[in-house]
């Protein structure tokens, strides 16, 4: 498996991770009400393991061909133009892509820059919780991109495609 195919799965892991800390943050909480009190800021963090979530499995996702794709269009379309269609589709994804990880690192920069903190009871650096936007935009680009490579070279990119599981 190449090192960019780890980085993926290892996005994916993240993103799975903050799946499994917005489940213990809420049973936490609930069991925290049972005896009367709460867990600080739960609300908060759960919000941003969920949007952790959200941007680390972009990757992961597009690897593993699980975004939406519109294949009832290439039905439609002769054998000849499905290449550069694919080719088009990835130009767009990595140029929609490349946008988002400037505007995310842009962000997180900002924050940092400024010492922003959260509002919360648990004061804490905005860029820490902001971080995984911009990591799992970056690692889409360069999906994006690596995709774009594999098409023009007629391979595939997805594992669900051809490539073993298993790496």
């Amino acid at each position: 498996m190449t090192f960019l195919h780890r980085l993926y799965r290892l996005s994916g892991l993240l993103s799975a991770t903050a799946l499994v800390l917005i489940c213990v943050l809420i049973m936490a909480q609930v069991v925290a009400r049972n005896f009367g009190s709460t867990v600080r800021d739960a609300e908060e963090f759960a919000a941003w393991a969920m949007a952790a979530a959200g941007f680390l499995g972009l990757p992961y996702a597009l690897h593993c061909g699980s975004h939406i794709r519109v294949e009832v269009v290439m039905r439609f379309l002769p054998q000849r133009l499905h290449q550069p269609m694919e080719v088009l589709v990835s130009v767009i994804g990595l140029l929609l892509a490349a946008y988002l990880a400037w505007y995310c690192t842009a962000f997180v920069i900002e924050s940092y820059q400024f010492n922003e903190v959260s509002q919360g009871l648990i004061a804490v650096p905005l860029w820490l919780p902001q971080l995984p936007m911009a990591i799992g935009t970056i690692l889409l680009m360069v999906a994006f991109g690596e995709r774009l490579v594999r098409v023009l070279r007629h391979e595939n990119f997805e594992i669900g495609a051809g490539e073993a599981r298993s790496e």
